[in-house]
C-alpha cells in the first residue's frame, strides 16, 4: 500500500512539473547572457555530476555545491544524468531543480525531437546538440525548439562542423576543446576563431583549467564559459576568476 502512495505522488510530481513547464517561456538564458555582454561581464555555466570516468568520485553534497554555484554567479548549471560513467540520474535533476534558481543546461547530447520534447516537458532551460549529427535531424530539433522557446547550444570541434551548420543560424554555438574520440584538449583553436560568425553568442565548453586558457577565447570576444572538473574541485579558484574578470 505504502509502494502504490509514494508511486502516486511521484506521479503527481512529474505531472506537475509537466503543466508548470507548458506554461513557462524559457527565454531568461538569453536574457542573461546578453545582459552579462551588455554589461561587459563573463557569464559562467557551472557543472555537477558526480563523478568523471577518468579524475574519480566528487563531494555528494548536491545542495551545498549548487548552493555555492549560484552565490558565486553561475547564470546557468550544467548536470549530466548518464548512470554508468558519471553516476548521475534523473533524481538528481528534480532535487536541484527544487533547491535553486538556476536554469539547468542538460549535458547529456539530444539525439532527436523525442528527446526534445522530453527535456523540455521534465524541466530543462537549455540543451546541447552535437553538429555531427545528420543535418535534417539538428535542422528539425532545432525548429521544434525555437517554437518551444528552449534554448539550443549546438556544439562543434572544428571548422568542418562550423561549416556544415552555418546555415541553421543559431543563436548559441558552443566550442568543445575536448576531442571526444580521444578526450585530448585543444586549446589552439586560432582558425576557428577566425571564422565565428557575428550574429551568434559563443561558449567555449570544456578542458579550461587556467586563467591564461579562459583569457585567450577572451581576447578573441568570446563571453561565456562552461568549466566543469576545475569549478567543481576549486571553488576558491572560481571565485578569484569571476571577481577578476566581472
Amino acid at each position: 500500500m505504502n509502494k502504490i502512495l509514494i508511486k502516486k505522488k511521484n506521479y503527481k510530481i512529474f505531472f506537475s512539473t509537466i503543466i508548470k513547464n507548458l506554461n513557462y517561456k524559457k527565454t531568461n538564458f538569453i536574457k542573461n547572457v546578453l545582459f552579462n555582454i551588455k554589461s561587459n561581464k563573463i557569464s559562467f555555466i557551472s557543472e555537477y555530476k558526480r563523478q568523471s570516468p577518468y579524475k574519480g568520485m566528487y563531494i555528494n553534497n548536491i545542495k551545498k555545491i549548487v548552493k555555492k554555484y549560484e552565490i558565486l554567479g553561475s547564470i546557468c548549471l550544467s548536470l549530466l544524468n548518464e548512470c554508468i560513467h558519471f553516476k548521475c540520474n534523473f533524481y538528481d535533476f528534480f532535487y536541484i531543480k527544487k533547491h535553486t534558481n538556476l536554469l539547468i543546461l542538460r549535458k547529456d547530447f539530444i539525439f532527436s525531437t523525442i528527446h526534445l520534447l522530453h527535456s523540455f516537458l521534465i524541466g530543462y532551460d537549455v540543451l546541447l546538440v552535437l553538429s555531427s549529427l545528420n543535418l535534417l535531424i539538428i535542422k528539425n530539433i532545432y525548429t521544434v525548439s525555437k517554437k518551444l522557446k528552449i534554448n539550443i547550444i549546438i556544439e562543434i570541434h572544428n571548422l568542418k562542423e562550423l561549416e556544415k551548420i552555418q546555415n541553421i543560424r543559431p543563436i548559441f554555438l558552443g566550442i568543445n576543446c575536448r576531442d571526444l574520440k580521444n578526450l585530448l584538449i585543444n586549446k589552439n583553436q586560432d582558425n576557428l576563431f577566425k571564422k565565428l560568425p557575428n550574429n551568434c553568442i559563443i561558449i567555449s565548453e570544456s578542458g579550461l583549467n587556467l586563467f591564461n586558457h579562459i583569457k585567450i577565447f577572451i581576447d578573441n570576444n568570446i563571453r561565456v564559459f562552461l568549466i566543469g572538473d576545475f569549478f567543481l574541485n576549486n571553488f576558491n579558484f572560481f571565485k578569484k576568476i569571476f571577481n577578476l574578470l566581472n
